[in-house]
């Protein structure tokens, strides 16, 4: 008989390990999913301005990369991380690694919520959504820290979930004789380490304080304890986050405090220019706030039906919706309230309010029984998959990779190129480097320069896109060209980027009057 006990005990542990180890299977499968979304051409778009800086500060020594950022209302926390990473190697799709990962780990974190709100079929459709994202996919591969500052929002989102749903947690104390229970853990340092990552956390910060608000109100007698911990946990948040956004505020001269000058105005089109890509699945031009032709333009109105029927289940469970409603709500809401006052209203500042949303979504799938939920998600699945394939093709970063390999390839020792200004020289000269144009040529973005470089040598001009402020029409900068004379060779590369070659050796000079009276080509004003 005692044999028999033994035996059944060890057969319960056994299973009992099974069926944790069988727990962490959905979440896996659906970061594997991610994960191999975005490495699929994670190399082949080149950089742009964006990722250049990037580049360049993770070539820099680590002073000067804390000192540039803070100058530039940056945190440096994101851009030590790719310094480490360089040491291995700068290639694009090395660079960009980082946050295909973040951006895989953020869909088995949206599982995670999804599972803790509504059961393990809404954390899988969430999850999914999540990976199968277009605008998600387009951030997991840019070598920049929007994917780095959700996955630590959503890691925080997690532990507001869990102790919504678990109001036992709410009051347990905090006091070093006791362990912080893991959802108090994680609500602090993934709040924390965001703010320390992008200032675009701050909404965040606001929506968690809303959700506690929710969380007390069904605490019933443990309220007066959970507030307790809450004011110790914003404590530390507030300590370790406060004096790096003082630091910014100061080196950057209070610029962190003002928008972006080249951000559209708040008109419907942009607002749709962001609500499309970020919660609808269009694709965005990235380099413009265009959007591009949708293969699946119905799916759009899916996922906003699927959300506003995964908000109306969870009505019975008021403290979770207002957890994660709120996350959704919250960074969109005060974006538009700041955009009342400076420009602010770029789709990439709303990145880490997509996994909420897609988590309210999946609970419009999960809400299905068990067979109709396989049949629905693997037919959304499938239809994802086709309005996503067009993004691995499309034109979403300006090709300043080809111009520098063309020219490396036709221009000659002693020859001169000119870019259109300061922004197209720091892409260019990033390419025409790996090109080894850079030792051959003369590079610069001002005539005079051009006029003083170029006697006896062919003068190349290269215009083109770099970021997602305004420019002049490339026919009015052709135009401005004219005293120079008429290009010999004129050359497209994508949709951004033109070069034309002057082959009339004194022809700027000649056109400046000198080098020191050489006017600049007109410039798109903000």
């Amino acid at each position: 008989m005692q044999n028999w006990l033994v035996e059944a005990t060890r057969f319960a542990n056994g299973f009992g390990r099974f069926a944790k180890l069988a727990s962490w299977l959905p979440p896996a499968a659906v970061a594997l999913v991610a994960l191999s979304l975005r490495l699929h051409g994670l190399g082949d778009k080149p950089f742009w301005l964006d990722e250049v800086t990037t580049l360049h500060r993770a070539t820099i020594t680590l002073p000067n990369l804390i000192a540039e950022s803070l100058h530039s209302k940056h945190y440096p926390s994101y851009f030590m991380l790719l310094w480490l990473v360089a040491k291995l190697g700068t290639s694009q799709w090395l660079l960009r690694l980082p946050s295909a990962v973040f951006g895989a780990v953020s869909a088995a974190l949206a599982y995670a919520i999804g599972n803790e709100a509504d059961g393990r079929r809404t954390g899988t459709a969430a999850g999914l959504l999540l990976a199968l994202s277009p605008f998600d996919i387009q951030y997991g591969q840019e070598a920049r820290s929007y994917t780095l500052v959700a996955c630590l929002i959503l890691i925080a989102l997690w532990g507001l979930v869990r102790l919504a749903r678990e109001p036992t947690l709410v009051g347990t104390p905090l006091s070093h004789k006791h362990r912080p229970p893991l959802p108090w853990i994680a609500y602090g340092f993934g709040t924390t380490a965001a703010l320390n990552v992008l200032n675009v956390a701050i909404p965040w910060l606001v929506a968690a304080n809303l959700a506690a608000l929710a969380i007390a109100w069904r605490a019933g007698e443990g309220r007066k304890a959970f507030w307790r911990n809450w004011a110790w946990v914003q404590a530390f948040v507030l300590v370790t986050w406060l004096p790096f956004f003082i630091a910014v505020c100061v080196l950057s001269h209070g610029t962190v405090l003002r928008g972006e000058g080249w951000a559209p105005p708040e008109t419907w089109a942009t607002l749709w220019s962001i609500v499309a890509p970020v919660y609808l699945y269009r694709i965005s031009a990235f380099i413009t706030f265009d959007l591009m032709p949708s293969a699946v333009p119905w799916l759009s109105a899916i996922i906003a039906l699927l959300a506003l029927a995964g908000a109306w289940r969870l009505r019975h469970r008021p403290a979770i919706l207002a957890v994660i409603g709120g996350s959704a709500l919250a960074l969109p809401l005060l974006l538009l309230l700041v955009s009342l006052l400076t420009p602010v209203l770029v789709a990439r500042y709303f990145a880490w309010s997509a996994a909420p949303f897609f988590v309210l979504a999946g609970a419009g799938i999960g809400q299905l029984a068990s067979r109709r939920f396989a049949v629905a998600g693997a037919a959304i699945a499938m239809v994802a998959l086709i309005n996503l394939a067009p993004y691995y093709h499309d034109e979403t970063k300006p090709r300043w990779d080809l111009a520098a390999k063309t020219l490396a390839a036709e221009a000659q020792p002693g020859d001169v190129i000119l870019v259109d200004s300061r922004d197209a020289y720091e892409v260019f000269s990033a390419f025409a480097a790996r090109n080894g144009l850079d030792k051959r040529v003369a590079l610069t973005w001002t005539p005079a320069d051009a006029a003083r470089l170029s006697p006896g040598h062919d003068l190349w001009v290269v215009y083109g896109r770099t970021g997602q402020g305004k420019m002049i029409a490339p026919a009015d900068y052709a135009n401005s060209l004219a005293p120079v004379g008429t290009p010999d060779t004129g050359q497209s590369f994508g949709s951004y980027v033109i070069a034309w070659r002057f082959n009339t050796p004194d022809a700027i000079a000649n056109a400046c009057g000198g080098a020191q009276t050489c006017p600049n080509p007109p410039v798109a004003q903000p």
